[in-house]
């Protein structure tokens, strides 16, 4: 990485790598991603395997992504009241011992879908934290100046590991079997904690001790509610991640009903998202100008839900892929700029709290419409789903430039 700081016209899209604490908040969260996806993928292809229901697909990436609608508040409790490192290191162990167990679970064939469900439901509460925790210590490890290109760097350890993590559960999901897909998660989380681990950073947030979780709570809700650009920002993200990023129940389903490839299919979908997502947030990486970046804010809103029509209309890998590509491109760079927004209008003392409720805009929504969109997907078909979507989201995108702040927004301005 620091051979990348040398090249001129290279340094502008890694400056955040010049923190050797961020380098290593980046590389654990690259290992904890990609096995979280990975286990996205898996739990769903067995799940589908086992059950043939897309229904019960989008129970279970649902219970993956349901804790983030009720446990983000008490995540950034912690993250405001102890030291972010020791939260971040404390979620990956947890989440070694969570792998091994269902691998464990598989080998002795005692792993059924609503005990692969329970286990889903403790991976996505151990991961709110992890992020929770990990978005309050980016401003920690890196200057002001930095910190868009901190978070879309983020960004790509985050949605770019949807390359990684599936793409390394294609080999067992064709070659060998579930249970390896789960040893091999167990290794990437491994991996993650060495990289929090080697973080030097020791940071809290303001919350004093003996404050009670309701109060810091309602502190916290008081300054988002009387900011008009944090406000604006949180209904936009909501909006976004419900209606454009809730697709993971929808994959297996699209895969196995459209693209007639029920198994290594939805790897290569993800792994579409993922080679998309890291080249668009290298881009919104290098963005220094406010202007631009609140530009690009409006342009990938409006993307994101294009992209989702044009999966829709896919009859074949390549298109799927290049639209798949699209989509985890945009959506990556949106959340980027829309997060980096967040972070800088929150203060230190505050951020672990207002990453928290911000959590259940990204995760919560998320996991409602993956509950929601598994099973109408069923029903009338993944791509109607898809289409509905992306219509919905580009109309919102569209009226919001009727509005002064969103318009503000647009423009730079926080």
């Amino acid at each position: 990485m620091k051979q990348l700081l040398l090249i001129p016209n290279v340094r502008k899209y890694f400056l955040a790598f010049q923190s050797s604490d961020f380098r290593w908040l980046w590389t654990g969260g690259l290992g904890g991603h990609s096995a979280y996806w990975g286990l996205i993928v898996v739990r769903g292809v067995l799940v589908l395997q086992v059950t043939n229901s897309p229904s019960m697909v989008g129970i279970t990436t649902f219970a993956a992504m349901a804790p983030r609608f009720f446990t983000p508040p008490l995540a950034g409790y912690f993250s405001d009241r102890y030291t972010r490192r020791t939260v971040l290191l404390t979620g990956y162990i947890a989440q070694i011992l969570h792998s091994v167990l269902l691998t464990m679970l598989g080998i002795l064939g005692v792993l059924g879908p609503w005990s692969i469900v329970a286990l889903a439901i403790f991976n996505g509460a151990v991961r709110s934290f992890q992020m929770t925790a990990t978005q309050s210590l980016i401003p920690n490890v890196v200057p002001k100046e930095h910190l868009l290109n901190a978070v879309s760097l983020n960004m790509i350890s985050t949605h770019g590991s949807k390359f990684l993590g599936p793409g390394l559960m294609a080999i067992p999901l064709i070659f060998l079997n579930a249970n390896w897909g789960f040893a091999i998660c167990g290794g990437l989380y491994l991996t993650g904690l060495v990289g929090i681990f080697r973080i030097k950073a020791r940071t809290t947030g303001g919350i004093k001790k003996g404050t009670s979780f309701g109060a810091s709570q309602k502190e916290a809700i008081i300054y988002i509610l009387q900011s008009n650009s944090l406000r604006t920002l949180f209904i936009l993200i909501m909006l976004h991640c419900s209606l454009t990023m809730a697709y993971e129940s929808l994959l297996p389903i699209f895969a196995k009903m459209v693209l007639n490839n029920p198994t290594s299919g939805v790897s290569y979908l993800m792994m579409g998202v993922g080679i998309g997502s890291v080249v668009f947030a290298l881009v919104v990486a290098g963005i220094s100008s406010n202007q631009v970046r609140g530009r690009m804010l409006f342009i990938l809103g409006i993307v994101s839900g294009i992209s989702l029509i044009g999966l829709a209309f896919s009859n074949n890998f390549a298109s799927a892929i290049f639209f798949t590509a699209m989509m985890g491109g945009s959506q990556v760079g949106f959340m980027a700029i829309a997060n980096s927004m967040v972070q800088t209008i929150a203060p230190d003392e505050l951020r672990g709290r207002v990453t928290g409720l911000n959590q259940i805009n990204i995760g919560g929504t998320m996991a409602i419409l993956n509950l929601f969109n598994g099973i109408i997907a069923g029903n009338i078909g993944s791509d109607y789903v898809l289409i509905t979507w992306g219509i919905l989201f580009t109309l919102v995108m569209i009226i919001s430039l009727l509005l002064n702040t969103p318009r503000l927004l647009y423009k730079g301005i926080t």
